[in-house]
């Protein structure tokens, strides 16, 4: 047999200061995971800002204007040596030729060096920081924070429920009766 009678005329209500007891539990329980998916949020947001400012600095770079390349000169200006150097005939000539030949010479492979580093910098460059890994980098970031927002909704539906259930607690026992 079933007692259809509300649970509040049974003597079993709620006590005085329960039911601010009870919302005060709720909120301090769920208040930590509020938060946190409130933080996550937030870092996502940030993350997302970073990754278009480098974006668009990376745009900014691979649009700029071009630079000549001073190497191909340099090269030019030392075979040139060399066949002015075939044209000398006095000894002194030749050795004044071959010594001014040496520098630039020794200039242009020091440059070949260094411009093979730069080229190989440029390009560990470009794989981290370029525009394609950029845009690559800015759509994590734009799906990181779709997935953080929708993880912060969560909890929020995770709150609503336990307000629901709250409230229907509350509804079903009502104030206590003396």
């Amino acid at each position: 047999m079933t007692d259809d009678r509300p649970l509040a005329h049974s003597g079993e209500g709620l006590a005085a200061g329960e039911r601010e007891q009870l919302v005060y539990v709720l909120e301090n329980r769920l208040a930590p995971a509020l938060e946190a998916a409130a933080s996550a949020v937030r870092e996502a947001e940030r993350s997302l800002a970073d990754a278009q400012d480098r974006l668009a600095r990376a745009e900014l770079a691979a649009n700029s204007p071009y630079v000549s390349d001073p190497l191909i000169f340099m090269r030019r200006s030392v075979e040139e040596e060399v066949d002015a150097l075939e044209r000398k005939t006095t000894a002194k000539k030749i050795r004044t030729s071959y010594r001014f030949l040496l520098d630039r010479a020794v200039e242009l492979a020091g440059a070949e060096v260094a411009r093979f580093h730069d080229d190989q910098r440029a390009q560990h460059q470009e794989r981290q920081e370029g525009v394609e890994a950029c845009r690559a980098a800015e759509q994590r970031a734009a799906a990181a924070l779709d997935e953080a927002r929708q993880m912060q909704e969560r909890v929020r539906a995770s709150e609503q429920s336990a307000r629901r259930g709250l409230q229907l607690l509350l509804d079903k026992l009502g104030p206590a009766r003396p």
